[in-house]
């Protein structure tokens, strides 16, 4: 007989593993006829460090600030989420132009399913912002702010509301 054992991970947490993974599995080649170009060199879900300029690109993904509001037997919750992305910029390519490549491909892999396999009501960009400050920058920083809205149980953030 199998003994049940509840997930003890919070919806936050499920959300949050959810959306690494989802980055971490883009690839270069897919989706078939409109390929994103290339792949994550690492995704860490901390804030970026020293480490992110070993790899071409890289992305950190952190939570932030969280505001619940209390609703009918449910909490309502909006997730503050920063990916930072770290780029060191290849001979011949812009550093404007390969951040807003990268945008370009987190804004699409974020919007294939906003609701991160139904663990989530909505996941949207609320904004970004790069550091590049002339051409010739061979290391540049930017991040992609989205808000994630999802609910959980009043009694326990672990169930689905």
């Amino acid at each position: 007989m199998a003994v049940f054992v509840p997930d003890e991970r919070t919806i936050r947490q499920r959300a949050l593993e959810t959306l690494v993974e989802r980055l971490r599995t883009q690839r270069g080649h897919l989706p078939g006829g409109d390929p994103y170009g290339f792949a994550w060199d690492q995704v860490l879900w901390a804030p970026a460090g020293k480490w992110t300029f070993k790899k071409q690109r890289s992305i950190g993904v952190f939570d932030g600030h969280e505001i619940k509001t209390n609703r009918l037997m449910v909490k309502e919750c909006v997730l503050r989420v920063t990916l930072e992305v770290c780029l060191v910029i290849q001979s011949g390519e812009g550093p404007s132009a390969a951040m807003n490549l990268a945008f370009g491909a987190l804004q699409r892999r974020v919007s294939e399913d906003p609701s991160l396999g139904g663990l989530v009501i909505d996941l949207q960009e609320v904004g970004n912002d790069h550091k590049v400050s002339d051409d010739n920058q061979t290391h540049i920083r930017g991040a992609v702010l989205l808000d994630m809205t999802y609910r959980h149980a009043v009694r326990d953030p672990r169930r689905l509301a």
